[in-house]
């Protein structure tokens, strides 16, 4: 669900009795796993996914087996304060690189629900240190329309490796023979905001729609990009969709950093 970036995130807290106080740090809206930061509006359409990454920190660690124990819980909540969904999940481990910092994130789908204004609710309660802090995320649900959902978009890549950025595009308008008029095209810029070639790769509909997509049943094409990451660099990746049914465009821009990790183990 979304972006607000983080100056949005309002966290609430629940005094402990400890010296020590857990806290939740550098929650980050992203584009799936490890992806890039997710900008803009809180605005969400029907059947997205949104991911956020944070850190906690001043997490009590037992003495005698190292380990911490903490409860995280979702929730969703509609503007009146209705929960639509609360996933407690109990985590017991020992932090690999010592020290009282746990990483964690969250995902939560968007299905079905009226538009509207929600807010997720994440609670992070430590059970050894006996405290718990909690952070609230708006967020709006769009009502079913064009755009790009689930996207997948990591800001990392490692030279020679596997990369694809991909998504779903929904809620492309048919004519009455039940055919799309779509394009999506894909342009990397370097550093200086110039293409790094001639012509941007692109998928035309319905030329390019997959095998067995049938949109009169389910208005969803998967769009995959795979990019070879032939060079280390700075890049800016933008993705344009166009309904040209309905005349409508949408963007998406994020930044793209390759590394080579054979130069980080010289």
């Amino acid at each position: 669900m979304n972006r607000l970036c983080v100056a949005a995130l309002f966290l609430l807290g629940i005094t402990a009795d400890l010296g020590l106080a857990v806290e939740i740090k550098n929650p980050r809206p992203c584009y799936g796993p490890f992806g890039a930061t997710r900008v803009g509006k809180a605005e969400c359409l029907p059947g997205d996914k949104l991911w956020i990454t944070y850190d906690i920190e001043g997490l009590v660690a037992d003495p005698k087996t190292k380990k911490v124990n903490y409860e995280t819980t979702l929730e969703l909540l509609d503007a009146k304060g209705k929960v639509f969904f609360k996933d407690p999940v109990t985590t017991d481990a020992i932090p690999a690189l010592g020290g009282g910092a746990m990483p964690g994130d969250l995902h939560v789908n968007i299905g079905k629900q009226p538009p509207g204004e929600y807010t997720i609710r994440l609670t992070i309660h430590d059970k050894i240190g006996k405290d718990a802090k909690a952070f609230d995320y708006p967020i709006t649900v769009l009502p079913e329309g064009f755009g790009m959902i689930d996207v997948s978009a990591q800001t990392v890549g490692v030279l020679r490796l596997p990369y694809v950025m991909n998504f779903k595009m929904v809620g492309l308008t048919l004519n009455k023979d039940g055919i799309p008029n779509g394009e999506v095209t894909l342009r990397i810029l370097d550093d200086k905001m110039k293409p790094v070639t001639e012509k941007p790769l692109t998928m035309a509909l319905p030329r390019d729609l997959p095998d067995g997509i049938n949109l009169k049943t389910l208005n969803l094409v998967p769009v995959a990009f795979p990019i070879e990451l032939n060079r280390t660099g700075r890049f800016t990746i933008e993705v344009t969709a166009t309904d040209k049914n309905a005349k409508k465009t949408i963007e998406l821009r994020f930044p793209l950093t390759v590394i080579d990790v054979g130069a980080y183990g010289k």
